[in-house]
């Protein structure tokens, strides 16, 4: 069995990474929408996994979420504050169910959720910010601005949902078994080297 988790920064071109590893391994990619579809009673009233880092993230989500502790909506704060105690066991149950079987999983925090799997190689795909930048840009057809805007979010909620739900810090790379700068070789290279990288 072989499994690959990846993680990767916005922009750093993880999500075609991934395709094409899967394509080279003859093995599934399991995203976000694959991955909620595998428990989506337990989702509540998120529609699909993708949407959870910005439900959790951010500054301006924790001071609501405080406010509407102390007032009104205190009943509606203990609810999400229950949901959100629930989501790492929740993580796990859908990760666990997704590595029974050889695969590469696109999913930020599945490294700390699987870190223990025997068959998992943890990978991390980063690259220089003005890189990913550019990269994000070209491939969203967006201008440079919304561009800077776009990754800097990625990065905050990424950095924050990791934090927040797992206790860990995304910049440790220790925590990874192999890291990358997709700056620096070809998508085909990357591919090779991941492949190899499960022999």
């Amino acid at each position: 069995m072989r499994i690959w988790t990846i993680s990767a920064a916005a922009g750093a071109g993880g999500e075609r990474i991934g395709a094409d590893l899967a394509e080279a391994a003859g093995v599934p990619l399991l995203d976000f929408k694959a991955l909620s579809s595998l428990l989506p009673d337990q989702l509540g009233d998120v529609p699909d996994l993708a949407h959870l880092e910005e439900r959790v993230g951010g500054r301006l989500n924790a001071i609501g979420l405080s406010l509407a502790m102390i007032g009104t909506g205190s009943a509606l704060a203990l609810s999400e504050l229950e949901f959100r105690r629930t989501l790492p066991e929740l993580g796990r149950a859908v990760l666990g169910e997704a590595a029974r079987s050889s695969c590469v999983i696109l999913a930020q925090s599945a490294f700390l959720v699987l870190r223990d799997h025997v068959s998992a190689i943890h990978v991390r795909i980063h690259a220089p910010l003005e890189w990913r930048i550019d990269a994000y840009q070209r491939d969203n057809v967006v201008d440079r601005p919304a561009a800077e805007r776009a990754v800097k979010h990625d990065d905050h909620m990424t950095r924050t949902w990791v934090k927040t739900m797992y206790h860990a810090n995304l910049d440790d790379y220790s925590l990874f078994s192999v890291v990358v700068d997709a700056s620096r070789f070809s998508t085909q290279r990357l591919v090779a080297m991941l492949l190899a990288a499960s022999i």
